[in-house]
């Protein structure tokens, strides 16, 4: 990260390494189409409603044990959940930037199962440390590797979107950074996703481009101004609205133990929701019971009746919105060990 450097400085080429790619996408304003998805997935999902997302994290016990798996995708039935955040493990082909899923075909067997139940699954990826230009190769190569799979695999086999998790507010950098630097990292954050949603689009057209957000993205000053301006393709906004521009939904992370107040759920919201109501892509409001952070933070410690009362708030507050995708949960783990009620 160069200090000093401004936040206002409109970082729209950056040196990624699918160069072939990004001199016909990311490079020119529209070379890939940025269109609405037409897969029947898409359309499918658009027509039923809301989604109801959750994070999965345990693919090796999943793919290890037919009991695991069977008794994931139950429960994920019984609480109506629709896609699935599914960790995906990439592995490297021996040469820079080449990957390819592990455990192909035990997957591929997940995913049938998944799929016969009506339930859609997103190969979950990403690292801090993947905001930095230097790594966006690594990003574009995971993009290449999950439409390779899918073309290997039939219908019923496929994932249906790829969810990328990269978080530069977790990089170290981020801990000391002035805000001019914090620009920087989110230029980079936007440029990544970017060329990730295009790429993808142009090797797997139909299938979803997601990402996680922090809530606070769109923060602004005293003056109205964003907070944290990135300048990409010309514009300056926040990087929640660049995204929203571009992907099928973000998953914000809007965790905290109560819907409504100044620092409920609905409030955090409130304004990336209003964005998406007008922008491509829809929002999905995170829900958190892990024993992850600060108490206030989610619903750890509470009872899945308590908590679907708060939900039940959220989407009363939004299910008439546009931008509204609806709830993800953080995280299968968690969710299953949650008491029903007290």
């Amino acid at each position: 990260m160069a200090v000093g450097m401004s936040c206002w400085m409109d970082h729209a080429s950056p040196p990624i390494t699918r160069r072939s790619f990004l001199q016909t996408g990311i490079n020119t304003v529209g070379a890939v189409a940025i269109a609405p998805i037409a897969s029947a997935a898409g359309q499918s999902a658009a027509a039923a409603g809301p989604m109801r997302a959750m994070w999965v994290y345990e693919t090796e016990e999943l793919l290890g044990s037919g009991k695991a798996g069977d008794e994931m995708l139950k429960f994920a039935k019984s609480r109506r959940i629709t896609d699935l955040f599914l960790q995906a493990h990439f592995v490297s082909k021996g040469k820079a930037d080449a990957f390819e899923i592990a455990d192909a075909t035990k997957v591929k067997n997940l995913l049938r199962d998944a799929t016969a139940q009506g339930i859609r699954v997103h190969a979950l990826a990403g690292d801090p440390m993947h905001t930095l230009r230097e790594n966006h190769g690594k990003v574009l190569g995971r993009v290449e590797a999950l439409a390779a799979f899918n073309k290997s695999a039939g219908p019923s086999a496929r994932f249906a979107g790829l969810h990328f998790d990269i978080e530069p507010h977790a990089l170290p950098a981020w801990k000391i950074a002035t805000d001019e630097e914090k620009c920087v990292l989110l230029t980079q954050f936007v440029e990544v996703n970017v060329a990730a949603a295009e790429l993808l689009r142009a090797r797997a057209p139909g299938v979803l481009y997601g990402t996680d957000i922090v809530f606070w993205l769109d923060k602004v000053k005293p003056d109205g101004t964003p907070a944290y301006p990135v300048t990409f393709r010309g514009l300056a906004k926040d990087a929640a609205k660049h995204l929203l521009d571009v992907v099928d939904n973000v998953g914000i992370m809007s965790y905290r133990d109560t819907a409504e107040g100044a620092n409920g759920i609905i409030s955090l919201v409130e304004k990336t929701i209003a964005y998406a109501d007008t922008a491509k892509g829809r929002a999905l409001i995170g829900v958190k019971m892990a024993d992850i952070g600060p108490k206030m933070e989610g619903f750890f410690g509470h009872t899945e009746q308590e908590m679907d009362a708060e939900v039940l708030k959220v989407e009363k507050a939004y299910s008439a919105h546009r931008g509204y995708a609806g709830i993800a949960y953080f995280m299968y783990a968690a969710y299953k060990a949650m008491p029903q009620q007290k």
